[in-house]
């Protein structure tokens, strides 16, 4: 049995929308014409999670803290649901 986190939340209407991906996603930022590359990372470069739709994450639940925390001080509103995956063979 694992314990899974659903989180879903809104970018729209903020002005600062792709600012507010780039931190929570990461991203990869160049200089001298692309000669150097330096990885920024974001709340969720290192931790497992898949990218269910639009604006919606699944995560393993121990990460949740840590995650909610970084999207609180994003000042994002979020929505954050259980689930246990159980798996019957």
């Amino acid at each position: 049995m694992n314990n899974k986190v659903i989180l879903s939340y809104s970018l729209a209407g903020r002005k600062n929308a792709l600012e507010l991906t780039r931190k929570i996603y990461g991203y990869n930022e160049f200089s001298n014409y692309s000669k150097y590359k330096y990885p920024r990372k974001g709340i969720l470069s290192d931790i497992p999670y898949e990218k269910i739709s639009k604006g919606c994450i699944m995560f393993d639940k121990k990460y949740e803290p840590k995650i909610v925390e970084g999207f609180v001080k994003l000042k994002l509103k979020i929505k954050v649901i259980e689930i246990k995956i159980v798996n019957r063979s």
